[in-house]
C-alpha cells in the first residue's frame, strides 16, 4: 500500500509543475470512504480556477494510487490572513507582505518576506533588510492590510 506521505509528495510535485504550491494535504479514511483535503496557493492569485486546476490534477492521482474512484475532495486557497506554518509556506509566500511577532516582543511588525532558506527568512521593512531565524518568530501571517499589494 502507498503511504500517505508518498502520495503527498507526488501531488506536491505535480502541482509544482503546474505553478501551484501545496500548503496542506490530508487524507481521512472513515468507514470505507476517503476525504482528501488540500490547501493550494498560486503567487499570481488563488481563486476558483486554481482550485479547479488542482482538483483535476489531484483526483486521478488519488484514483490511481489508492483505488478510490469517488473520494470526497476539498480544495481551498490559504485565505488572506493565513498563519504561516512551515517551510513550504515560507517558500510559497516569498515576495508577499507579512506580519511577524518575535518571541521577545509583544508588537507585530509588517514588511515583505523576500526569501526563505535554511531556517532563515530575508525580511524587508521599509528600506531595511534583515535575515531572521524563524526559530525567533512566535507567529507570522500574511498581511492583507498592506498597501499596494
Amino acid at each position: 500500500m502507498v503511504e500517505d506521505r508518498e502520495i503527498e509528495e507526488k501531488i506536491d510535485s505535480i502541482l509544482g509543475k503546474a505553478g501551484l504550491f501545496l500548503l496542506e494535504f490530508g487524507l481521512a479514511r472513515h468507514r470505507g470512504s476517503l476525504k482528501v483535503k488540500a490547501v493550494i496557493y498560486s503567487p499570481q492569485g488563488t481563486g476558483t480556477e486554481e482550485c479547479t486546476k488542482a482538483y483535476r490534477l489531484i483526483l486521478p492521482q488519488i484514483q490511481t494510487l489508492l483505488g478510490v474512484q469517488d473520494p470526497e475532495m476539498e480544495i481551498s486557497s490559504p485565505g488572506i490572513d493565513r498563519i504561516i506554518r512551515g517551510e513550504r509556506e515560507w517558500k510559497a509566500f516569498a515576495g508577499k507582505p507579512v506580519m511577524l511577532l518575535a518571541k521577545d516582543s509583544s508588537e507585530w511588525i509588517s514588511g515583505k518576506l523576500l526569501s526563505y532558506s535554511d531556517g532563515k527568512i530575508e525580511f524587508q521593512q521599509g528600506t531595511e533588510r534583515a535575515l531572521i531565524d524563524i526559530s525567533s518568530i512566535a507567529k507570522a501571517r500574511l498581511d492583507s492590510m498592506s498597501k499596494g499589494e
